[in-house]
């Protein structure tokens, strides 16, 4: 079963490409995670935050690069970052549902 989405509004298509990307990041990382989706400002993407306890969020790019960080890291501070270029390595994600 996939995970719940929900979203503000109506994303644009370009948006709805770059949730698919975030939604399948996330299913690497958990099973059936329900997620909120944030389109960014000034075209930098969308923002798929995972509102459990240690759900985290995975901001992905125009360019499908993304950026994943804890629930400790509040929206702003993981859209500075983003902005600044930080992204993580697609393996990372992989990689964490094995440990988990």
């Amino acid at each position: 079963m996939r995970g719940q989405l929900v979203t503000a509004g109506s994303p644009t298509n370009d948006a709805e490409r770059l949730i698919e990307v975030g939604r399948a990041l996330f299913e690497k990382l958990t099973t059936d995670p329900v997620l909120n989706v944030i389109e960014l400002p000034d075209g930098l993407g969308v923002c798929l935050v995972h509102a459990v306890r240690g759900g985290g969020k995975i901001y992905v790019a125009p360019d499908e690069s993304a950026l994943w960080v804890g629930s400790e890291v509040d929206y702003a501070a993981g859209l500075g970052v983003f902005r600044d270029g930080a992204r993580t390595c697609v393996e990372t994600f992989a990689a964490s549902r094995k440990h988990a």
